[in-house]
């Protein structure tokens, strides 16, 4: 998460609606929560959840996974296109990793049989901004303005 700001309410006006990858994926998005179309059961609450920021134009989401730790996941707008990145570990994405945190993460993994999951730990802003720009980040899915 970039420190030193402050943690969004809602989601901005252009950002609601409901968004679909026209495949699995159909995301409502409301002014204090999202959920999937399929699941509304598992509706995310901005602020119990959820903590959303705003980061060199993507809004960064802080949320707690289905392992029970917290995974950040970037989504970037741009009119009626949302374009959501994960930290998701392939090779390209851990060399930059290494090149930025200088090996300041760590693998951990509870259950063998799982994929390990990974603790990043930027020691800034400007390191975590490098993460977004030199190909830290993977590109999860591309969303679509329905409504």
């Amino acid at each position: 998460m970039p420190q030193q700001r402050r943690n969004l309410k809602d989601f901005p006006d252009k950002w609601q609606g409901t968004w679909s990858d026209n495949e699995h994926l159909t995301l409502v998005i409301h002014p204090t929560s999202f959920y999937d179309e399929n699941s509304p059961a598992d509706s995310m609450v901005i602020g119990t959840d959820v903590l959303i920021r705003r980061f060199h134009g993507y809004l960064v989401l802080n949320q707690i996974g289905d392992n029970g730790q917290y995974q950040v996941v970037l989504a970037r707008r741009w009119k009626d296109e949302i374009k959501v990145y994960a930290f998701d570990s392939n090779e390209a994405a851990m060399a930059v990793w290494q090149q930025v945190l200088h090996g300041s993460f760590e693998a951990r993994s509870e259950n063998p049989l799982e994929k390990e999951t990974y603790i990043l730990k930027p020691e800034n802003n400007l390191a975590f901004r490098q993460l977004l720009m030199n190909g830290g980040i993977t590109l999860s899915s591309t969303l679509v303005r329905k409504d």
